[in-house]
């Protein structure tokens, strides 16, 4: 159902527990101008909080928006209507399904944040002008007015997981410092699902240049990740050496087909990246990856999906267990 008058319009969110509500915000915007929202699910007193940031592409340019249309709702917006198919079809299954008794999220807060800026959750440029359409690239100055609400509304929480699918991945990524700042002394991990950020040579100089320039990533990147200004890939270095004690999981088919057209990289592009990835990954004790063969995109909605006889399950219950043999899976 809608949030009513009881809900208020700032501070805490009062929702009925184990249920979907539409939360509406006054001060959060689509590309095309119109307000959004949040899906709020509380969970049992004192459990954790998975936050759930949706994909759908990115553009940054009239082309990729308004020609070949490779960002979604960016000329739609996403309201309640749009909200209440996704809450009786894939928020009810998967990590978000409360009937698995192998679940390890079932008793935990659900947030859903839609996606319909077109900038991977990162953007904080509300002025973009692609042939005289005005186009809020403001993914990121959403989620700061998110928060405002989120941290009141889940402070008896014994932990959060920021994750995504996705733009919703590379959206947990760029958000997690701010999330975390947000939520204080509250520990923040993060579950980045088929959101890999390729290092160069993978990610060509023009391309990140574009997107660096429509989305104005100046403005969202961790304010200590002084490297990031010149390479994405080391807010990866940044999180390892910032937040010691969290946990973080990077989920990727080897050769995604998706994250292939994305970066402009053939198949084995990918893997090389992923495997590069890797490698700056593997001096933090908080980073840990899951890579499964093949070309697929996006691994959260299957979490009984294996590689080497280890399920996505089993992979993300040792993290968010803090299992101590917790360890990366790959092909």
């Amino acid at each position: 159902g809608a949030c009513n008058a009881h809900c208020g319009t700032n501070g805490a969110i009062d929702a009925p527990a184990r249920t979907w509500t539409w939360v509406p915000f006054d001060d959060a915007y689509c590309a095309n101008g119109s307000t959004t929202g949040i899906g709020v699910n509380p969970g049992d007193p004192g459990s954790r909080v998975l936050v759930f940031l949706d994909g759908g592409g990115a553009c940054w340019d009239e082309a990729t928006c308004y020609q070949l249309g490779t960002a979604a709702n960016i000329e739609s917006g996403y309201g309640a209507s749009q909200f209440a198919a996704a809450a009786a079809g894939f928020l009810t299954t998967g990590f978000f399904d409360r009937s698995d008794a192998q679940n390890p999220f079932r008793r935990d807060g659900f947030v859903f944040v839609p996606y319909c800026t077109g900038d991977v959750h990162a953007g904080n440029n509300p002025t973009a002008n692609y042939g005289g359409r005005v186009t809020r690239h403001v993914g990121f100055q959403n989620m700061t007015a998110f928060l405002a609400r989120l941290v009141p509304t889940f402070a008896g929480a014994s932990r959060v997981v920021l994750s995504g699918s996705s733009a919703g991945g590379y959206g947990a990524l760029t958000n997690w410092w701010q999330t975390q700042q947000a939520f204080g002394a509250l520990r923040v991990d993060l579950i980045d699902d088929s959101g890999p950020p390729l290092p160069a040579p993978y990610l060509g100089e023009a391309l990140e240049q574009a997107w660096r320039n429509a989305w104005n990533l100046a403005a969202s990147i961790p304010p200590g990740c002084t490297q990031c200004a010149t390479d994405l890939d080391a807010i990866v270095a940044f999180y390892g050496a910032n937040l010691p004690g969290h946990r973080a999981a990077l989920l990727s088919y080897s050769q995604d087909n998706v994250i292939s057209i994305f970066f402009q990289q053939p198949g084995s592009g990918v893997e090389a990246g992923l495997a590069a990835l890797a490698a700056e990954m593997a001096p933090y004790p908080l980073w840990r990856h899951f890579f499964v063969s093949g070309s697929s995109h996006v691994l959260l909605a299957t979490p009984a999906l294996s590689q080497g006889g280890v399920t996505l399950r089993a992979f993300l219950t040792s993290m968010v267990t803090d299992d101590p043999s917790w360890s990366s899976v790959e092909p």
